[in-house]
């Protein structure tokens, strides 16, 4: 059977006008993208303490993609810095113990065994050389319960496909992870949680009605702080005297956006 693929593949390489030497070397793409030049906006911002004046002594690109195949909490714990900050659209700034704290509290990474965060596309950011983007794309199984506070919901057996969003982890120079931030999804007709990405989209995988979960929104606002009140659901953000005195954002959950620059 190789044989006769093998073959195949000589025979289509025989027909093709350029390719008379089945042996010659593949041709270089014909156009190749090297990135937008370097920004010409001047802009200063209280997230200047993630860019470095030296570039870096490490391959970012490689680490990020290192980190981002990561399957357990124990796998990732060394690539933090010890003032990690993470953040996504309505959840953070968080740490990194309260992120696990948070989903083992749902159960969900035993909820959904084999898991997958499907990463791919990992670039640079032209801007900063110690921040990598890349692409999600999670998968799996609900074959376990999850717990939402004080309710164990039964496991669905449904198999679930989240929309694409993006990851960023900006890098110190010591090659560690201060602030790794989630995105929205980018295409919420995508997949099967209705538009529910991450964690909510696992949970809607699991039988949980996600509601409104928009920037912004009163009531989703009220209820997160009445959560982070009372405890019991896991945090959206990590409570003030852990959050790193260099994140100077006062906006938490799913509150509008501050502008730290002008306190």
């Amino acid at each position: 059977m190789r044989q006769s693929i093998y073959y195949t593949a000589l025979a289509g390489c025989a027909l093709s006008s350029d390719a008379l030497n089945v042996f010659a070397p593949l041709k270089p793409p014909s156009k190749t993208y090297a990135g937008p030049p370097p920004s010409k906006v001047n802009t200063e911002s209280w997230l200047d303490v993630l860019q470095y004046d030296e570039p870096p002594k490490f391959d970012v690109l490689a680490k990020s993609i290192e980190f981002a195949n990561c399957k357990t909490f124990d796998e990732i714990g060394d690539f933090f810095a010890e003032d990690y900050v993470f953040r996504g659209p309505i959840i953070g700034p968080i740490t990194s113990d309260d992120v696990r704290n948070a989903q083992e509290g749902f159960n969900i990474q035993n909820a959904y065994p084999n898991l997958e965060t499907r990463p791919f596309g990992f670039t640079i950011d032209p801007d900063n050389a110690f921040r990598c983007y890349w692409f999600e794309r999670w998968e799996g199984t609900n074959t376990e319960g999850v717990k939402l506070g004080p309710m164990d919901l039964p496991p669905t057996n449904n198999d679930i496909k989240l929309p694409t969003h993006i990851m960023s982890a900006n890098w110190t120079p010591e090659g560690k992870i201060k602030y790794a931030c989630l995105s929205n999804p980018l295409d919420r007709f995508e997949g099967t949680t209705n538009g529910a990405g991450a964690v909510f989209g696992l949970l809607v995988g699991a039988g949980v009605q996600s509601g409104n979960v928009s920037v912004g929104s009163s009531a989703l606002r009220f209820q997160q702080r009445l959560f982070h009140a009372i405890g019991g659901f896991g945090r959206n953000w990590s409570v003030e005297e852990k959050i790193p005195k260099w994140w100077k954002s006062k906006a938490r959950g799913a509150d509008p956006n501050d502008n730290p620059n002008d306190m």
